[in-house]
């Protein structure tokens, strides 16, 4: 498996053209960090539909921003109704939806993006138990897709109320062809202002 540090974005926001060219082989890479790497995501799934590749995105977090990948189209393409043509989104609210959505998705090589993926899966309201059994069944239909073409999944660590869920992570991990852990972007030194 590949394992990566990467700064927040920086590879995915078009900056490493070959790298993106490689994100594109059928395999499950997953990109993680402390925060969710939706915007990392959304900014080269812009690049991939500004480059004519039509694609499909399944949000497991209610966090697919329409107006930052108008943005994005924008900035990649003179034509940006056409690169947002070329984007299907698929929203799900529960775990068990998601589940269903990755289930019924028919195996093509078109690219897959899937958004904040253990989102639903941390919810304290789903007993963890079920919460693995399902997430299980749902890592078999993303390596099933990922046999075709390319799946390429955001999730987060879970919040400090939910860490008995980091079992969820560890699977998702276990699982993944590649994987890259996002940090956040680091702070410039913040100058001490002089007294006098």
């Amino acid at each position: 498996m590949q394992r990566a540090l990467a700064p927040s974005g920086a590879m995915l926001s078009g900056t490493d053209p070959a790298f993106l060219d490689k994100l594109l082989q059928p395999r499950l890479a997953l990109f993680w960090g402390a925060h969710t790497p939706t915007r990392a995501l959304l900014a080269a799934l812009s690049l991939f539909a500004a480059r004519g590749q039509v694609l499909r995105v399944f949000d497991g977090g209610n966090s697919f921003d329409g107006y930052f990948v108008a943005r994005q189209a924008r900035r990649f393409s003179t034509h940006p109704h056409a690169v947002l043509e070329r984007i299907r989104l698929s929203r799900a609210f529960t775990c068990f939806q998601l589940a269903e959505l990755l289930e019924n998705a028919p195996a093509n090589p078109e690219p897959l993006f899937v958004l904040n993926l253990l989102s639903t899966f941390y919810d304290e309201s789903v007993p963890l138990r079920d919460s693995e059994r399902l997430l299980a069944t749902t890592i078999t239909h993303l390596k099933r897709l990922a046999a075709v073409g390319p799946v390429i999944v955001g999730a987060r660590e879970p919040r400090p109320l939910v860490q008995e869920r980091w079992v969820l992570l560890d699977q998702l991990q276990a699982a993944a062809d590649a994987m890259w852990l996002l940090r956040a972007p680091e702070e410039p030194p913040c100058a001490q202002p002089r007294l006098f």
